[in-house]
């Protein structure tokens, strides 16, 4: 008997100790990698309000300098993955600009968060089945990224030094790129000449509704890249976003189509020139 309750004693404990257990988060996963496969110098830091970040720097490689890049990748997307921004930051560098790589933040989606953000199944079910496959989560988890990826932009372009003629452009993916355009409407005193977004969305129906009227508000030259497999976010608002670009005199909005996948080397490629020839037009 005294064997049978120390065993379930033990078992118990091991229970509410699992219980509390939380995953490591994926940005501390993608920050992890960086540091094992690159060098410390390949990086500078940046210090928002609670700790130091640490930024992927990249020199220019061509015979001048013709300004500076900052990429913003997307929700849980690693400069390391098979996403083209390995390639396409060595590429920008051979064409004369420096590239700084911010980290995405984390994903704040604890319980509550997510019952704001869960659709009815029924209503669910009750939409075309072209709502059923966006993603979805709440605004106050979108909010919250916002609020941290903003703060980190603040904190390095307080810390780059332009010289006249220099360009500096954003070139943003996927959630990062819908959020960050949404910063951009609003006007903030701040010196961007470009914003390069690919794969533009918010992943909240009711916010990526008026994303392509944030497009459209923008002040910097805008390109909107997207795929022909993109996310079902991105394709359903293509031709809103030429409508509300054309309603609102965005005479520097240009929209591109890549064809195939954004994992595909030959739309690295693509991407690549696509951006050269508009970054060329500033």
């Amino acid at each position: 008997m005294t064997l049978y309750f120390s065993v379930m004693f033990a078992f118990n404990s091991f229970s509410e100790a699992a219980e509390h257990i939380a995953p490591q988060p994926k940005a501390e996963m993608i920050e992890s990698d960086l540091g094992y496969w690159l060098s410390n110098d390949s990086f500078i830091t940046i210090k928002d309000d609670e700790r130091e970040i640490p930024v992927l720097f990249s020199e220019y490689m061509s015979g001048s300098k013709r300004g500076i890049i900052v990429m913003l990748p997307g929700i849980e997307q690693s400069p390391l993955q098979g996403n083209g921004l390995s390639y396409l930051r060595e590429a920008l560098n051979d064409d004369g600009y420096d590239t700084y790589v911010i980290p995405s933040p984390d994903l704040n989606i604890n319980a509550n968060m997510i019952q704001d953000g869960i659709i009815d199944t029924e209503q669910r079910q009750s939409k075309s089945s072209q709502q059923n496959v966006i993603s979805f989560v709440s605004e106050s988890a979108l909010n919250d990224y916002k609020t941290e990826l903003v703060a980190r932009f603040d904190a390095l372009y307080k810390t780059l030094a332009l010289r006249e003629g220099e360009h500096i452009a954003v070139l943003a993916f996927g959630n990062s790129a819908g959020l960050f355009a949404e910063y951009l409407a609003t006007l903030p005193q701040i010196r961007v000449d470009a914003l390069i977004a690919v794969s533009a969305q918010l992943a909240h129906p009711n916010r990526n509704k008026h994303l392509a009227a944030s497009l459209s508000l923008v002040s910097p030259a805008l390109l909107d890249v997207f795929y022909s497999y993109d996310n079902p976010a991105v394709l359903h608002s293509v031709k809103d976003r030429r409508r509300w670009a054309k309603r609102n005199s965005k005479y520097d909005y240009r929209q591109r189509q890549l064809f195939g996948q954004n994992t595909q080397t030959n739309q690295h490629y693509r991407l690549q020139k696509e951006l050269a020839g508009f970054l060329r037009q500033l």
